[in-house]
């Protein structure tokens, strides 16, 4: 009869065991969440033709260092929401942007390109200092002979590698209600490193603003859809149950509010640029369509005197509008196959060409370049 007992206990122990195991894996699978990485990727050429064995280094809301492949393109996986500077090197080479800032929010940022060009002169930085109250985080333009983008460290400093002798203009912003005296820096690079004449940083706003709006889909509201904000400001919400979405909290400048598809869903426009300008911005509307199809990314440059700010209207198959970066670049993402028009405005330019007509097919699409006048 003790036998029988003991058997029993042991049976029982090891029966509460297995379940004790499985129910604790359970929990932690159940609690565990996955947060979401995306990538970030790109192109260097030369002469129009790949290059391969570029270092391109990655600084910002992570660190890290790739080469680019035969085929001359590089890509850095993994990464989370945040902003990030991509600068290209090689020896003997100098590159057009020199370093390119990206801001990663809910999709992976392609078409990060540069264009290399062999030189035996002798290169040399540009660097300097941002002072005020907020030192990190502040968008330096470089423009003049190359052009490039980068931000600000914790301690306020900035640098300009791989410039060749020329002329340059450095210029500092900063969102959220700031100005710098000076507003910009003429410097003359010739055979030697330069040192930017320290840039003063004011505060001169402290009033917010709002962006808000309405996603539907066959005419009732949607909620659980996810809307991001870039440009002036980078973040995200989600549509509540009447399908409202708002950000708060803003100042003025330029922004480009996207919903982002999920569950087969696609939306017209698929982006709308807002304006910021002493008053808030209500009523920018989405629809939602069901969609089985692949959706591309329509992409491309503007080049010339003024870089950011830049409108760009995509027209056709669907509609949206966006603004260039610093660098002068921009991006339609989730466009599905069809024709499409690409339009540049900024008032009191004009632009070459006009406007380009693209077709996307099963991939994505480089526009031409405008030229800016």
């Amino acid at each position: 009869m003790s036998r029988k007992i003991y058997l029993r206990n042991k049976f029982f122990s090891f029966g509460l065991i297995a379940f004790t195991i499985l129910f604790v894996t359970a929990c932690v699978s159940k609690n565990s969440t996955e947060t979401p990485t995306y990538s970030i990727s790109g192109t260097v050429t030369l002469g129009g033709s790949a290059l391969s064995g570029v270092t391109i280094n990655l600084t910002g809301a992570a660190t890290a260092s790739t080469t680019t492949d035969s085929s001359g393109n590089f890509s850095f996986t993994g990464q989370s929401n945040g902003t990030f500077t991509v600068t290209p090197s090689l020896t003997d080479y100098t590159f057009k942007p020199v370093s390119t800032v990206v801001v990663v929010s809910g999709a992976s940022v392609t078409n990060i390109n540069f264009a290399a060009t062999a030189t035996t002169a002798s290169t040399y930085s540009i660097s300097g200092t941002v002072s005020g109250t907020v030192l990190s985080g502040v968008t330096i333009t470089l423009s003049g002979d190359t052009t490039g983008t980068v931000t600000t460290d914790s301690s306020g400093k900035y640098s300009f590698p791989g410039i060749v002798d020329g002329s340059y203009t450095v210029t500092p912003s900063l969102t959220g209600g700031y100005t710098f005296s000076p507003t910009n820096a003429t410097v003359s690079v010739n055979g030697a490193d330069v040192t930017v004449t320290n840039f003063a940083e004011t505060a001169v706003s402290t009033t917010t603003y709002k962006i808000s709006g309405t996603v539907t889909a066959s005419g009732s509201a949607f909620s659980g859809v996810t809307i991001s904000l870039t440009g002036a400001a980078t973040t995200s919400t989600t549509t509540d149950t009447n399908g409202n979405f708002s950000f708060t909290g803003l100042y003025n400048g330029d922004y480009t509010v996207t919903p982002v598809p999920t569950n087969n869903y696609i939306f017209t426009p698929s982006s709308t640029a807002v304006i910021i300008s002493n008053a808030s911005s209500s009523s920018i509307s989405f629809t939602a369509t069901s969609s089985t199809a692949s959706t591309y990314n329509v992409s491309g440059t503007v080049s010339g005197a003024v870089l950011s700010g830049v409108t760009i209207t995509l027209s056709g198959s669907g509609s949206a509008t966006t603004t260039t970066n610093a660098s002068g670049n921009y991006s339609f993402p989730y466009i599905v196959d069809g024709s499409y028009t690409v339009t540049p405005s900024l008032t009191g330019y004009t632009f070459s060409p006009t406007n380009a007509a693209v077709s996307v097919n099963g991939g994505d699409v480089t526009v031409t370049s405008f030229t800016e006048d």
